[in-house]
């Protein structure tokens, strides 16, 4: 009897769209996920609801990166999938960084309008670290597709996220050892891409690909993975 069919469902990060796993090669069937308008979502929890509408098979496995992963993280309590992989990605605001607490704590995304932060996006320097021009066009024309609204409800949806317990079931990080956001040191149950930046879903696609595949194979054994990672590719994974 053949095994059931795996599906991969893909959700992209706050600034990017289903392009940004258009590298990807995954053992299943894959459901590279845009964003839906957030209606009147006011919170990613709320916002995940709306993504749950999408997952309409079994045998699922959740793949987020950056918000995504958060946005992940809320729908394995929605759709209980079978692992639940997180790219440049906390599963909770306490592994948040400093720089986005104080943002929260400040207050000016509440007083910015969309227009205003849309005008501000290419901040996003300062944190994706992008190793060439054609990465840093590549994430820019995504971030156009989504416009100043959507742009303007994640940045408030993700300042605000208090979720603070783990996804539903299996689940993994990856990360970049470069990542000027998520630190691998505040996040277990991680493994660490030498050299990839917050960027690293799109820099790193095969090698996280071999890594999912790699993840699968060991049953959603997330400490052997890891282990195994390192072994087999020593030079990629720290």
């Amino acid at each position: 009897m053949a095994a059931p069919t795996m599906h991969f469902y893909l959700i992209p990060g706050m600034g990017a769209n289903a392009q940004l796993y258009s590298k990807f090669q995954l053992p299943g069937e894959m459901h590279a996920l845009d964003w839906p308008h957030h209606g009147d979502a006011r919170t990613l929890a709320d916002y995940a609801k709306i993504l749950a509408s999408q997952i309409t098979t079994t045998h699922n496995i959740l793949v987020g990166s950056s918000m995504g992963g958060m946005v992940a993280t809320e729908l394995s309590h929605l759709v209980r999938p079978m692992a639940t992989i997180l790219l440049s990605a906390p599963s909770g605001r306490h592994q948040f960084p400093m720089t986005l607490k104080t943002l929260d704590h400040l207050g000016l995304h509440k007083i910015v309008g969309p227009q205003q932060l849309y005008r501000l996006a290419h901040a996003a320097d300062l944190f994706m670290g992008f190793k060439n021009p054609e990465d840093r066009k590549r994430f820019y024309d995504m971030l156009k597709t989504n416009g100043p609204e959507f742009l303007h409800f994640s940045v408030r949806a993700v300042l605000a996220w208090r979720h603070d317990s783990v996804p539903t079931g299996p689940y993994i990080h990856v990360l970049g050892s470069r990542d000027r956001l998520f630190k691998a040191h505040k996040i277990p149950h991680s493994v660490v891409v030498r050299g990839a930046g917050h960027f690293a879903t799109h820099e790193k696609s095969e090698l996280i690909c071999k890594l999912i595949d790699l993840y699968v194979a060991q049953s959603f054994d997330t400490k052997a993975s890891i282990a195994m990672a390192r072994a087999q590719w020593p030079e990629e994974f720290l």
